[in-house]
């Protein structure tokens, strides 16, 4: 009698709650050369954050800031409170008690200098939580010309690109919690995942979203896979320590078995802003295959949940 012995694979895959309120998009209308209006609109911001906590960010595209898919920052002007004296901090205040600023470049953040920086990707001009009570109010500055930035953009012939700041924002208090948890996927046959793309072990799980008070615009958020996005792979985690097996991950996705949207926030549906409330996401994780040569054995993931509020 022939006997073939079972290729058997196995996973844990873990969802962490990680209680940073941070990454809210606000959407820019590209134009060649024309100044930048941050934010622009009323802004609901837990009231009591760490500081640092990033509240709000901002795009900037290169076609907006110089009319070309390329722009090279040769001087950055950054002035605290929306005028005055420059600074070269990389933090400055707004004001608005409570809530600071910060220009972000290519990965790395300026105050006033000249750093001759070219950027193709967008700039962000992002809101923090600063350490100071957050009393709430407008963005837009206390000075003759209330502008927070000033860039002089090589391809703009000498002309200056201001960034400005607008909306109000409104303190609130308390915020939502997301429980950590742990999905544990069935072991599956390798000879299950015969194939480069192909699925196996499918588990549901939810992702809980509870005791959202009531007053922000919107609550979204955001799936962050530690060990960052695989590039063409929508959905997949990178393995995590422990993992013994190769060729193999884990792939969550929603309800309908499409992959889930990574690095993106996405609104949670059935807020309301007079209620608040809890709610439960549905999604499932399953295996995939993702090399031609794959080994047996147990397959890690995790994935960071972050909250965002407007």
């Amino acid at each position: 009698m022939k006997t073939t012995a079972k290729k058997m694979i196995s996973a844990l895959f873990s969802a962490p709650q990680l209680c940073v309120i941070a990454f809210m998009a606000f959407a820019v209308s590209p134009s060649a050369r024309a100044d930048a209006i941050a934010f622009g609109q009323e802004i609901s911001i837990p009231k009591n954050t760490a500081s640092g906590t990033i509240l709000a960010r901002h795009y900037i595209t290169p076609q907006q800031a110089c009319g070309a898919s390329k722009c090279t920052v040769q001087g950055i002007q950054a002035y605290p409170d929306g005028g005055g004296t420059p600074s070269t901090s990389t933090v400055i205040t707004t004001n608005v008690s409570g809530i600071s600023t910060r220009l972000w470049i290519n990965g790395r953040a300026y105050g006033t200098s000249y750093p001759g920086v070219a950027f193709t990707q967008p700039i962000e001009v992002q809101l923090l939580s600063d350490g100071r009570t957050n009393l709430g109010g407008s963005l837009a500055g206390v000075h003759t010309s209330p502008y927070y930035y000033s860039l002089n953009i090589k391809e703009n012939f000498n002309s200056t690109f201001y960034i400005y700041m607008r909306g109000n924002i409104t303190p609130i208090n308390g915020t939502c919690s997301v429980p950590n948890q742990t999905v544990k996927l069935p072991k599956t046959l390798l000879n299950r995942l015969d194939r480069i793309g192909s699925t196996a072990g499918t588990q549901s799980f939810q992702i809980q979203i509870n005791n959202c008070p009531k007053g922000y615009n919107r609550i979204g958020y955001t799936l962050d896979p530690v060990g960052g996005v695989i590039a063409n792979s929508p959905g997949v985690l990178p393995l995590t320590g422990g993992s013994s097996a190769s060729g193999i991950k884990i792939r969550v996705e929603n309800a309908q078995g499409a992959p889930a949207t990574m690095g993106t926030s996405v609104t949670v549906a059935g807020y309301n802003k007079a209620a608040g409330g809890s709610f439960a996401i549905p999604m499932q994780a399953s295996y995939i295959r993702t090399d031609a040569t794959a080994t047996p054995g147990t397959v890690n993931g995790a994935m960071t949940v972050f909250l965002d509020y407007r």
